[in-house]
């Protein structure tokens, strides 16, 4: 066969960022393709990551059932893909019964397994996905968490002032009170996913058309309008950093999505005895999406440019906020006499 042949049989180098995944040096080397792959079709690295840590789980619940110590990057194609059905519905029974995890976890760390086993399909070393008719646990269906336009306005007051902060933390908070405001403002106001925010360039910003550019999953390219209260925001902030990325640590790097998420959370903690609703509504940056689309449904856009401002991939996934633009118009006609 010639070299042409066997250009499939060849491994691809693995210089790229995308591939720097915690714990992906201790999973087979079949299985490290399988995650170049999947950076191949620009799947984001947060998505990357939690398939590396559900492979990882997987293969330590074969250690516990087995009594067998593995080492994960020995273990072979052949053996992998001895797994069958049975096997693959006791993984679920264990996930349902000994680790209680909620129906979203289970399907999540299925799917997992039955992509890569998919993919083990398409390039010719498996024949048999084992995951592909295991019985699914159902989701229930609920609303989501959001802030009402007063806990919204009342939220965001707070944030900027110094409201349960002592001398020094007031002190601290002074260098960081720009920064922390306008993130928020954003995920509240633009409906972006957190990874999205903390991967905006200056250059995605355009202050005179008014639009943002956000690359979202799957690499899609989508615009968002700049709601009023933000370009004041943004205008002044950019005065501090002009070029690369708009949200910086003190090292000029971008800063981390968890670095969104402890910042959001402390000013959570702090104001809690302020805004009782903090102690009952978990707000997380994904809850400020949610907050920015019940807020257009209630204001009665429809569904579809929800779906496009979100950048849902599919208009079923937007309609859970359907039920609060109904609320509206049933509360509307019930004034009628």
């Amino acid at each position: 066969m010639s070299i042409f042949g066997q250009l499939g049989q060849r491994q691809t180098p693995t210089t790229t960022k995308r591939f720097e995944l915690n714990g992906l040096h201790r999973l087979p080397a079949f299985i490290q393709q399988f995650f170049h792959h999947l950076a191949a079709k620009h799947y984001s690295k947060q998505t990357a990551q939690r398939y590396v840590y559900d492979v990882l789980d997987f293969f330590r619940w074969v250690e516990r059932v087995s009594g067998t110590e593995l080492e994960f990057e020995t273990i072979d194609l052949a053996s992998f893909t001895e797994i069958d059905h049975a096997g693959a519905e006791a993984y679920a029974t264990y996930l349902a019964l000994d680790l209680e995890n909620a129906p979203s976890v289970i399907n999540r760390k299925l799917s997992t397994l039955q992509s890569l086993f998919n993919y083990l399909i398409e390039t010719n070393q498996a024949t048999v996905n084992p995951f592909q008719t295991v019985e699914r646990p159902k989701r229930g269906k609920r609303n989501p968490v959001y802030l009402t336009e007063s806990e919204w306005l009342d939220f965001s007051t707070l944030v900027r002032s110094n409201v349960g902060m002592t001398n020094r933390e007031a002190s601290w908070y002074e260098l960081n009170r720009a920064r922390d405001f306008l993130i928020i403002q954003l995920l509240g106001l633009t409906g972006m996913r957190v990874s999205e925010l903390v991967g905006l360039n200056w250059s995605d910003i355009n202050l005179e058309t008014g639009t943002i550019r956000v690359i979202g999953k799957g690499n899609k390219e989508r615009l968002i309008p700049i709601a009023g209260p933000l370009l004041p925001l943004l205008s002044e902030y950019r005065h501090a950093s002009s070029e690369g990325a708009v949200f910086q640590n003190e090292k000029g790097n971008r800063i981390a999505v968890r670095t969104v998420q402890h910042m959001l959370k402390g000013h959570i903690d702090r104001l809690k005895p302020y805004l009782p609703f903090l102690s009952y509504k978990q707000v997380t940056p994904h809850k400020l999406r949610h907050t920015f689309a019940s807020r257009l449904a209630m204001g009665g856009v429809d569904v579809l440019t929800i779906q496009q401002l979100l950048g849902h991939e599919s208009v079923a996934t937007t309609q859970v906020y359907a039920h609060i633009g109904d609320e509206r118009k049933k509360h509307a006609i019930s004034g009628l006499q």
